[in-house]
This record gives structure tokens, sequence and C-alpha cells, in this order.
């Protein structure tokens, strides 16, 4: 029995050395890039939470449970969107002590997330933010029944080209609690069609938009509060309405017949 551990031992050795001669350069050369990766991305993630900290002598610690996740897990993306909602995290989870841990589900919600998946949660909710602002219109976002009726409606074709994929991540974000409901269709006027998708919000979805810029402690005022400076690295749609109407006649498509001068 010795005499067959020993072989078996020694097979496993000489494995590792004959992969060490094939691979180890390889390797090396892949653990060295990696690491700058990481270095860079940390680096990147923690300037963008930087920017979101109004006072950077306010002595606020952030706190250790979410800072860890943030770094272990932002750092290994040079996404730009998944920068920005990390670095928001981290900073909103400052606070006096450091012991506040509260912004963990965030951290969890994020994870669970792709980058092109939270750039469209970036979008439904910086397009019905300005909406608001723009419209003046008062809003308890902790009254989900009153929330859920506000819709914002899109382009799915500009979306697309944004490299957004709306036809299958709506679902994901409306089984992950962050819209309430959607739909994908098109309206057709003559030989012309405009295929369109809505979203409507969810208190959780604003929580997490709030998070991301640092105005967590500011949520409940999203319907009336500037959440500025909006990150200028995402791209954002320019066909956004309240309505199908309105996001028609922004499209030019409309049904009064096309003018024939």
């Amino acid at each position: 029995m010795a005499s067959e551990e020993i072989v078996l031992t020694a097979g496993v050795a000489s494995a590792a050395y004959v992969a060490q001669q094939l691979f180890g350069k390889t390797l090396a050369e892949m653990g060295d890039d990696l690491n700058k990766m990481y270095t860079a991305n940390r680096d990147k993630l923690l300037a963008k939470a930087a920017k979101k900290v109004a006072d950077p002598n306010d002595g606020a610690k952030p706190n250790l449970r979410v800072a860890r996740d943030v770094i272990w897990n932002g750092a290994v993306t040079d996404d730009e969107v998944c920068a920005e909602y990390f670095g928001g995290i981290l900073a909103a989870s400052r606070s006096e002590d450091g012991r506040d841990d509260s912004a963990l589900i965030y951290v969890d919600c994020i994870k669970a997330l792709s980058s092109k998946q939270l750039h469209l949660h970036f979008v439904i909710y910086n397009s019905l933010h300005e909406m608001l602002a723009a419209a003046g219109a008062a809003i308890n976002p902790g009254m989900q029944d009153e929330l859920s009726r506000k819709k914002v409606w899109f382009a799915t074709k500009e979306l697309e080209r944004l490299n957004l994929n709306p036809v299958i991540d709506l679902n994901v974000l409306h089984r992950q609690g962050l819209v309430n409901g959607y739909a994908l269709n098109q309206h057709v006027v003559g030989a012309k069609s405009l295929p369109y998708c809505n979203a409507s919000p969810t208190t959780f979805g604003v929580l997490l938009y709030a998070a991301a810029l640092n105005y967590l402690s500011s949520w409940h005022q999203f319907g009336n509060k500037s959440f500025s400076p909006a990150p200028a690295d995402i791209l954002r749609p320019s066909l956004v309405a309240s309505n199908l109407e309105e996001l028609c006649k922004l499209a030019g498509l409309t049904d009064q017949p096309a003018s024939t001068e």
C-alpha cells in the first residue's frame, strides 16, 4: 500500500513538473496581467467612490464587510457601469464608526447582475428621475402602488444600439425586484413601425439607484431631489418618454400622413 502511494505521489509530482515546464511562463505572465488588471480596476473603483463623497474630511469610515465584497468583486471588471455601482455602494457604506453594514444587500444585487443589466437599470431610473424633475412631479418612492404607476418608455432599437438587451434583461430586472412590470411590443403606423419597451419602477430599484450614486440617505427624495452629477461615462438614450404617444412623436412616427412637400 505504501509503495502504491509513493508511486502515485511521484506520478503527480512528475506531471506537475511537466506542466510547469510547458505552461509555467504563460501562467506567470497571466498572473502578472491579472494582478495589473486587478490593481488598475481597484484604483478606478476607489476613484469613483471618492468622487461620490461630498465631504472627504467628514471622518466617516467604510464598512469592512461591504468594502471587502466591493473590492473583491468590483476589481475584476473594467466596465464603467460596474465601477460606478460598486464605487457608489462603497461610498454609501461609510458611517461614523464604520459598523453599518446595511449596504451589503446592494452589493449582492450588483454581483448577481451583468454589466448590461446594471446599465439598463441605470437607464431606467436615471430617465425616470429626470422625467419627474422636469415635470415637477412629487412622488413618494416608498409607496409602491403609486410608484409602479409611473412608466418609462424607450425605443427598443436605440437601447440595442447602446449595447443593451431589453428583450431578455427586463425579465432579469423583474426577477431581481428592480422593475415592477415591463412590456415589449411595437407600434405600427402604415408601413412604419416602432419597436418599444416600457418598465415600471420599484422601491428597491430606486434604493439601488440611490445607493449607486451615494444618495442612499436621500432615496425618499427621488422625485424631487437632484442626485447629481450623473456619471458622464454611462451612455443614455435620447428617446425617452412617459407614454407611447410621446415616444412616437420623439421618434417621428405619428398617425398623421407624411408631408409631400
